[in-house]
């Protein structure tokens, strides 16, 4: 029997020992999930904490499998991230926004210049809404279809904006880190 054998017994006794101890394995992605979506600290952990309750709180999500309940859990934060955007409506852009010169060839990106912060400071550059579509499709592996429904607007919206954020990602990398 392996650690998470034991702490999902641990949880279905509601033993406070082997919750924390779910806590600690899974609160680390979790919220990673959540801070790429909101950019926000605080907002992050606070829905961390709301998605670590609710899946401690509804036995019916624990799943048996470590890896699936990483992704519900990084499914569920998510979904609540997206949430407090929604709320937030007039942070979200999602107009037709002026045409975008043509897509960079990627030979025109120096392969030194690709580094993780120069990526992560390019994807914080972005527009909130490139930035979201962006990270849904290639973070949190989301189709366009389940992008679409989540942000409540139209695929080929989707589509445009996640080509545009590439687009402009591409002219950030090469512009910035010439």
């Amino acid at each position: 029997m392996n650690n998470y054998d034991e702490i999902l017994k641990g949880l279905r006794r509601n033993d406070y020992r082997l919750q924390m101890q779910f806590y600690d394995m899974f609160a680390e992605t979790t919220y990673q999930s959540a801070f790429a979506i909101l950019r926000n600290g605080s907002d992050a952990e606070e829905i961390m904490q709301d998605t670590m309750l609710k899946a401690l709180g509804k036995t019916s999500l624990i799943n048996d499998d470590e890896n699936q309940m990483r992704k519900t859990l990084r499914r569920i934060a998510v979904n609540a991230a997206i949430d407090v955007l929604r709320k937030r409506k007039s942070h979200f852009c999602f107009e037709n926004i002026e045409n975008i010169s043509d897509c960079i060839d990627e030979n025109d990106i120096d392969e030194n210049i690709l580094t993780v912060e120069n990526i992560k400071q390019s994807v914080d550059s972005l527009a909130l809404g490139y930035r979201t579509i962006l990270i849904l499709r290639l973070f949190e592996n989301m189709n366009y279809d389940e992008i679409s429904k989540q942000l409540k607007i139209s695929q080929s919206s989707v589509r445009s904006q996640y080509s545009r954020a590439l687009i402009k990602l591409r002219n950030y990398l090469k512009n910035k880190y010439k």
